[in-house]
């Protein structure tokens, strides 16, 4: 007995038409087809149309026009007549499917100038699921036959394909100029990759005219170099216009050079991804956004490796990126892309970008930055625009993800890590990590700054507050029987920051201390606010200071924390002298002795000048206080004066 399958062409024509991430894809589809069909031009209407607002569609390209196999492939599914579909673009005839969601699908063509332009059409071709199609010749007087005259087409060859009344929830977005040409640039055959393997994108375009410049070295085989006119009638527009030529466009406002050597050729103008010039300064600023850098770490001669996989590697910062792409979005300005959704890493096929895999580039920048002193990571990627390329790479249905990615990852890092090790090496590159930490290293400053000055100036305010129904006073406990003249609170010596504070804080219901603490928070910033006793330990600040704990200060142990945050340091002791360093090693002062004491005891023998004329922050070493092992140190005098003044406060306050 046998089992006959079941085939429902209805059901998987229906997945692939609404299979899609972005309406816009409708747009790629079309260009793929046109490349792969060696058309030199397309022509794309967006308008809407009826009460209903819906949005249509019409394609024309001037290819070689769909025989009666390309028809049978273009109105089925699964199926491709290209001659050799594997190196095409497209190649398993799903990404037209995109075009059925819609009221009505008609197609025109014609494969020679001297036949009769065909037309195609269904009603709803979502939901036919016949095998036949009938065929006509286009009349006279049918309205892609006004197409095929705008376009120039009527006498030669081609295909026109209108999608009437589109169904997707995000059709608006064909309606917006800018979205279209952005779209182009980033994931259609328009956007080559290849052009970021060039400090400049005239040096590009000027390879692919004169055949040098590293020509031989692009791959060709894996995509060829075609530019492709492109030519937008967008919402109502009265005219077509190439990409980035509208009236008004500043679409290549950053290419000035290359903008006035191609203005004729629209096709070469448009083609390569918009990569911002290679610029090696962008100065020593103390802001991230101010980085004007943009660096090439692969080209021609090294972009191309050993396992099949090929890498187009940049860097361009803040400044560079705002100052290039006109229609991006940050802060405080409306855009329609976000830098993070369009940067980092991109695994493609023919170069057109298909899915982001940030994961990739963490894993390899930390292996090629291992070794490095003081690398701390790129946790931003938005500086960083990388596409890998593998032609064995699959394309999942929809064409926005790779198939059995994971087999190859391993590779990609492997890949991915040896140009970023040999871009290491770079002076440039170098130069810029450089500019990124001391931006990253001012950016946590201010903001640790700031955030002690608020910690400070609530504190002043409470303190200013008549009646405190908050307050408390340790000295005024009811209740309690005090301790003895003689009583003694033998302690462990402390071996944390949260040892050193509960000491201290005993020490401060106990003796009239030089500071007294007020607030303690170590989640964040700086740990605790004070108020100072002995004003000459800071002689230019004000009566309430910002106080960091630490166990042991000591040369060459960093602090954690920026010098412009910290007024006073209170330790348990002081180790040796010398270089010590603020947060992340960007800064650093020197740990000395200090000439001239102002605490009696002398608890502050040790100071930090942060140096370039910082402020010098005094260091109270707590274990000055105490008998030392050793028998270094002895202040027993201190304690006999401290014990009697806190004796004649208690009876004064009785």
């Amino acid at each position: 007995m046998l089992i006959r399958r079941n085939f429902n062409i209805k059901n998987l024509v229906r997945e692939l038409a609404e299979n899609k991430v972005s309406v816009l894809e409708l747009i790629r589809e079309a260009l793929s087809n046109a490349v792969d069909h060696s058309a030199h031009t397309v022509w794309i209407t967006t308008r809407t149309e009826s009460a209903r607002k819906k949005v249509s569609v019409i394609l024309a390209d001037d290819g070689e026009g769909m025989d009666d196999a390309r028809l049978a492939a273009f109105w089925g599914v699964g199926d491709t007549s290209k001659v050799n579909a594997q190196r095409s673009i497209g190649y398993k005839g799903h990404g037209t499917k995109l075009f059925f969601n819609c009221r009505r699908l008609q197609v025109v063509t014609r494969t020679e100038p001297s036949g009769d332009w065909r037309l195609t059409e269904l009603d709803r071709p979502a939901e036919y699921d016949r095998e036949e199609i009938s065929e006509v010749v286009l009349p006279g007087d049918h309205r892609l036959a006004r197409v095929l005259d705008e376009t120039g087409l009527v006498d030669g060859k081609g295909t026109v394909i209108y999608i009437e009344e589109l169904d997707f929830e995000d059709q608006q977005d064909l309606l917006s100029r800018e979205k279209l040409e952005s779209y182009c640039d980033w994931f259609t055959v328009i956007g080559d990759v290849r052009s970021g393997l060039y400090d400049e994108r005239v040096a590009f375009h000027k390879a692919i005219v004169d055949r040098t410049n590293g020509f031989e070295s692009l791959r060709r085989n894996d995509r060829i170099l075609a530019p492709l006119t492109v030519k937008l009638r967008v919402n109502g527009e009265l005219a077509y216009y190439p990409l980035g030529q509208s009236p008004g466009s500043r679409f290549f406002d950053a290419w000035q050079e290359d903008l006035e050597a191609h203005a004729e050729r629209p096709d070469l103008l448009a083609y390569g991804h918009r990569f911002a010039n290679a610029f090696a300064g962008g100065g020593h600023g103390t802001r991230l956004r101010d980085d004007r850098s943009a660096l090439r770490m692969t080209g021609p001669a090294d972009w191309a490796l050993n396992n099949g996989i090929a890498i187009v590697a940049r860097l361009e910062g803040h400044r560079r990126q705002l100052d290039t792409y006109k229609e991006a979005s940050w802060q405080g300005h409306p855009g329609i892309y976000g830098f993070e959704q369009r940067f980092g890493l991109w695994l493609c096929r023919d170069f057109i970008p298909v899915t982001q895999r940030n994961d990739l580039l963490h894993s390899a920048l930390d292996r090629a930055f291992a070794t490095e002193a003081g690398y701390y990571g790129f946790n931003n990627l938005r500086n960083w625009k990388v596409f890998v390329n593998r032609q064995d790479f699959r394309l999942t249905a929809n064409r926005n993800e790779i198939s059995r990615q994971e087999s190859v990852e391993s590779q990609i890092v492997d890949a991915l890590a040896e140009v970023l090790a040999r871009a290491r090496k770079q002076k440039t590159f170098r130069d810029w990590v450089s500019r990124l930490r001391s931006a990253r290293h001012e950016k946590r400053k201010d903001k640790e700054t700031a955030q002690m000055e608020r910690r400070l100036r609530e504190i002043e305010v409470w303190i200013q507050q008549s009646p405190k129904s908050d307050a408390i006073d340790p000295s005024e406990v009811e209740g309690l029987e005090e301790l003895g003249e003689d009583y003694s609170l033998e302690m462990k010596t402390p071996t944390s920051e949260q040892e050193l504070f509960y000491v201290y804080g005993l020490l401060s219901g106990r003796y009239v201390m030089p500071l007294h603490i007020i607030e303690y928070n170590a989640s964040e910033g700086i740990d605790a606010i004070g108020q100072l006793r002995a004003p000459r330990l800071v002689p230019d600040g004000g009566p309430h200071v910002r106080v960091e704990l630490k166990l042991e200060v000591s040369a060459n142990n960093p602090i954690h924390h920026f010098f412009d945050a910290i007024d006073i340091i209170l330790c348990w002791k002081v180790g040796k002298g010398g270089t010590i360093y603020e947060e992340s090693s960007a800064g650093a002062g020197t740990l000395r002795r200090r000439e001239n004491p102002v605490l009696d005891p002398p608890l502050d023998t040790y100071e930090i000048d942060p140096g370039e004329g910082g402020r010098v922050i005094p260091v109270i070493e707590l274990s000055a206080l105490f008998p030392d092992a050793a028998g270094k140190k002895t202040k027993r005098g201190f304690t006999r004066r401290t014990k009697a003044a806190s004796r004649s406060s208690r009876r004064s306050r009785r």
